[in-house]
């Protein structure tokens, strides 16, 4: 085999280009359609004939966006209604191991702010009807960053004869990008003559060109169009980078990888509803009629109130024109001649009948998609009552959220891919579990023989001196790494994803239940499961406090005076003084004894206290912190 042919690509750049084609021409419509849909949630709703024609009328373009409120519901549902990840082992050795499976992944989409990713694909997966984020791998310095990018829909696009929601089943997808020239020469100097070919290429589109739109290239500012294609030959995945006039990056077989070595496809994406022509559309698109017939009806009510008829007989009065003048004004004034017809007619039957039927479109649009039962019912006797409620609102929604979880799950399981094939050197990570529990852990960790005995001396309760801790540390023969702790590569774990409930209103319920358990009888709730329960702020302090003993430090002070006296007390019996001695552990115990006494009565004054204060409205209440730190 020559060194042309080892060069040679495995797909051509026209075939490559012929697929993106494929793709825009297609689905031009499903884009065209999209686009109205967003600018129906955006409230822009009147077309130019309509706004034309309202100005001719003198009548103000009036929109109600019913739509809008919807969405932004139903997003905020779903940004509630996270995913948590966690990995479990598949064998009983790795069992230790798959907790830190769990914070790589946590730490990953934390550092690329996933919470809002997935926020922002969610709003495109509600209006546009298309959710997409890549996963990918970044080097910073001499590590390998895993990053989590959110591809906008407008920049993503896929095979048309894809007809699964989650495009499992497509041959290519694809992401499109614009930059400038100088840009693109410096991420592939070798490619100029390609990059400058770029300019003499000519395609159509509206959806995928740049802002304002061009073709391949924009000769002014010179920006060109790049493709990061995806695509499978023979069964695998492959990817190259194309622009109009070559390949700025050849075909070659994706670097990610599962954890069996098979390509994997670094965009991860998903579709709200799939039609029968493959199509695909979000929520938005089952309320654009009711929406449209909200603001005719209305419109035209507002016409019919607005303007008045005028029926009579030829010659009843002077001027017709002067007499829609004044039967316009509030305080007009009509001469009519005597005997002769002249009736105003107010319209308002048929404003009326416009009416009515404004009321059904808005029965109609309340009732579909998110019905106001998201909302809950706020005189509902319990939070179970209001988290029925909530559930049978989003019971139509089912597809589009089930379709969001499988999203995330899939997201996860990408970043544990990345993870794994690439972290295979020492790192440590920040992990906060929750309010209380800040630590690091060690990836990939290797640990050496004085560890391990330190680590087995901790672990049968016999800590080594610290003197000997140093001479083990500058022993050589102790230095050899015996294993490696959390090596990610050797791992095989389970991701299953923990939904994250909508527990405002049910951890309001278990707390007021509890203090009514409590105040019923004292004694059968520990005040440690009341406080554990709420959700105030220094909760953490209190708890801490209660470890504590809740003891003041002076009747600390005088209980440890008393132990220390015993103790004299015990080694003076040890000794000859037999009776001596017995007579001061019976006083000493006695003194204890009123300590506890003075103690318990200490405790008690403190609950009647804390229960004698007002409690806290549920309004104010600060909800609980989400799962991934520093997320917004």
């Amino acid at each position: 085999m020559t060194e042309t042919e080892k060069k040679e690509p495995v797909i051509g750049h026209e075939a490559l280009c012929a697929q993106f084609r494929e793709a825009q021409d297609t689905n031009q419509q499903e884009r065209a359609d999209a686009e109205r849909d967003r600018d129906y949630y955006d409230g822009r709703q009147l077309s130019e004939a309509e706004l034309a024609s309202l100005a001719q009328r003198k009548q103000p373009p009036v929109v109600f966006n019913r739509i809008g409120p919807k969405i932004d519901a139903l997003r905020g549902h779903a940004d509630r209604m996270h995913a948590d990840p966690r990995a479990y082992p598949r064998t009983p050795k790795h069992e230790q191991e798959a907790e830190s499976v769990t914070d790589a992944i946590r730490f990953v989409c934390d550092q690329s702010d996933f919470r809002a990713i997935r926020s922002d694909a969610c709003d495109n997966l509600l209006i546009e009807g298309i959710g997409a984020a890549t996963v990918t791998v970044q080097n910073a310095g001499d590590k390998a960053e895993v990053v989590i990018t959110h591809v906008p829909w407008d920049r993503f696009y896929y095979d048309p004869a894809s007809r699964r929601q989650d495009f499992s089943d497509a041959n290519y997808l694809g992401v499109v990008l614009w930059m400038d020239e100088a840009e693109a020469l410096e991420r592939w100097p070798d490619r100029d003559a390609v990059i400058s070919a770029a300019y003499a290429a000519d395609t159509a589109g509206e959806t995928f060109d740049d802002k304002p739109r061009m073709l391949w290239s924009d000769r002014s500012r010179k920006r060109v169009r790049v493709l990061q294609h995806r695509f499978k030959h023979k069964g695998q995945w492959h990817t190259a980078i194309v622009c109009g006039g070559g390949f700025l990056r050849d075909p070659q077989v994706s670097p990610y990888v599962d954890e069996d070595g098979v390509p994997q496809c670094d965009l991860v994406a998903v579709s709200a509803y799939v039609d029968r022509e493959n199509r695909r559309y979000g929520c938005v698109r089952r309320m654009i009629s009711p929406q449209d017939e909200i603001n005719k009806r209305r419109s035209k009510a507002l016409h019919l109130l607005s303007t008045t008829t005028i029926i009579t007989e030829e010659g009843a009065v002077e001027s017709i024109e002067r007499a829609r003048r004044e039967v316009n004004r509030p305080d007009g004034v009509v001469m009519t001649r005597q005997g002769m017809r002249f009736e105003i007619d107010r319209n308002a039957d048929l404003a009326m009948g416009q009416f009515n039927l404004l009321q059904e479109a808005k029965a109609e649009i309340d009732a579909s998609g998110v019905n106001p039962a998201l909302q809950g019912d706020q005189s509902a006797p319990s939070g179970r009552a209001q988290e029925m409620m909530l559930q049978s609102g989003l019971a139509e929604m089912s597809r589009v959220l089930g379709g969001l979880r499988s999203w995330t799950w899939d997201v996860y399981r990408q970043v544990w891919y990345r993870v794994r094939q690439y972290w295979t050197d020492e790192r440590w990570v920040r992990v906060t579990d929750d309010e209380k529990n800040l630590r690091w852990v060690g990836i990939n960790k290797p640990v050496r023989q004085w560890e391990l005995m330190v680590q087995q001396a901790e672990e049968a309760g016999q800590p080594i001196p610290p003197e000997q801790l140093q001479q083990m540390q500058a022993d050589p023969m102790l230095q050899q790494v015996v294993h490696v702790q959390n090596e990610l590569a050797e791992l095989d774990v389970d991701l299953i994803l923990e939904d994250g409930p909508d527990s405002i209103t049910i951890q309001s319920e278990q707390f007021e239940q509890l203090v009514q358990l409590k105040q019923a009888d004292p004694s059968s709730i520990p005040t440690r499961a009341i406080i554990e329960a709420s959700s105030i702020r220094n909760k953490q302090q209190v708890l801490e406090h209660l470890d504590q003993g809740g003891i003041p430090p002076q009747i600390q002070q005088q209980m440890q005076q008393m132990q220390q006296a015993l103790q004299e007390a015990e080694q003076k019996l040890a000794g000859n003084d037999i009776k001596q001695a017995e007579l001061q552990v019976k006083q000493g115990e006695l003194q204890l004894d009123a300590q506890r006494l003075e103690l318990e009565r200490f405790r008690a004054e403190t609950e009647r206290m804390r229960l004698l204060q007002p409690p806290m409205n549920p309004a104010l209440t600060p909800p609980p912190g989400g799962v991934f730190v520093g997320q917004r």
